[in-house]
């Protein structure tokens, strides 16, 4: 699809003074670092902080058990005589700051443990950047593999692998693409009235060779321009994309580099690299992302991954235009589909189980299953 191009437009207690020692514990010098140190620094500092995160959790759970103790105590001081009062009211006091130590170390607790991710993601991308052949192998695994092409008798577009479902028998696969891309296939049908009921050709390159399978629609966002389509194989189809999760959208910023990957003009996927250029704007009130990534007539409905990641965080839906006698396409000028978008929209129409868990869910359960434990 193109558009035209636009017109400018007391007490304390002795548990209570060691749990604050055990919070001050945490160096804040063990936490950031302005300087990239060594592959072997890097692996050092992760086995200490493993360590002082197994020390700080071991101190949660002796706080918790002293704050018990507390709580029994409290109950037998309700049936006492009035002479008993400020002993009483010293073990509330006691209790209330016994969980307010244990909130503070909750949440230092949590900091900790994104910073510790935030390291391993740095001493992974530092080891891989000493390799690159490891960093083409997994651009082709992560960004290439998932997208495809869709096919009619002359309409042409571009789909994405999101997710494998593994329950039923066989393969079965759920991908994301563009409306206009299914209706401009369908369309060249005669007589074709329920697009629900066609089958749409699609092609996947392959090492062993081309794979066709066949994909129908499911459902659809008419005025975001999306789709979500199903494709039952008789063979396995291999790497579907991570669809980034919804925080990933708020770090995305003007500048943050990306890769665009589609079927331009019915070739195998082929990825071009560029930015997001502008987070804001809208076209028929629609919000969009602006990207620099050169893409043409066929990507449309194609993939635009993180760079730093290769998570899904967009789809490519439009490209403008300049002219009306002769159109010249301006590829770098492209629009996709927000992430944000992506999310509401599966949310809405019932297929949140296609989404990844958020970053902040996934803490928290961790910390629920290390507390059980």
């Amino acid at each position: 699809m193109h558009l035209q191009h636009p017109s400018r437009t007391t007490k304390r207690h002795g548990f209570l003074r060691l749990a604050w020692w055990m919070g001050a514990a945490v160096p804040a010098a063990a936490l950031a670092s302005t300087a990239l140190p060594s592959l072997q620094a890097w692996k050092e500092q992760s086995i200490s902080q493993e360590e002082m995160l197994a020390s700080l959790r071991g101190q949660v759970e002796e706080l918790q058990s002293n704050q018990g103790e507390l709580g029994y105590r409290l109950a037998d001081q309700e049936g006492l005589s009035f002479a008993n009062y400020t002993e009483m009211e010293d073990l509330r006091r006691s209790l209330d700051e016994a969980l307010s130590v244990e909130d503070e170390l909750r949440t230092e607790l949590h900091t900790y443990r994104a910073q510790l991710k935030s390291q391993t993601i740095a001493l992974n991308s530092a080891h891989k950047a000493n390799d690159p052949k490891s960093i083409r192998e997994s651009l082709r695994r992560d960004i290439l593999r998932p997208v495809f092409q869709l096919s009619g008798t002359d309409a042409v577009g571009s789909a994405v692998l999101i997710h494998e479902d593994k329950e039923g028998p066989g393969h079965s696969y759920y991908a994301l693409t563009s409306y206009h891309v299914v209706r401009d296939i369908l369309s060249e049908r005669p007589g074709v009235e329920d697009y629900y009921a066609e089958a749409i050709d699609a092609f996947f390159e392959r090492d062993a060779g081309e794979v066709i399978a066949e994909a129908r629609l499911i459902a659809e966002n008419v005025p975001a321009d999306l789709a979500l389509i199903r494709i039952d194989a008789g063979e396995s189809l291999g790497q579907v994309a991570q669809l980034a999760p919804i925080e990933r959208a708020e770090e995305i910023k003007s500048f943050s580099p990306i890769y665009t990957v589609g079927c331009p003009l019915g070739t195998a996927a082929q990825a071009t690299h560029g930015e997001v250029t502008r987070r804001h704007w809208e076209v028929s009130g629609e919000p969009l992302w602006m990207i620099s990534s050169p893409a043409f007539f066929g990507n449309s409905g194609g993939g635009v991954f993180l760079e730093e990641t290769h998570e899904l965080v967009g789809i490519f839906a439009k490209i403008y235009t300049h002219g009306s006698f002769r159109p010249q396409v301006v590829t770098h000028m492209g629009l996709a589909v927000p992430l944000q978008v992506l999310h509401s929209w599966l949310r809405d129409a019932g297929f949140a189980s296609l989404l990844p868990a958020s970053e902040a869910g996934s803490l928290a359960m961790a910390e629920e299953a290390s507390c059980e434990q």
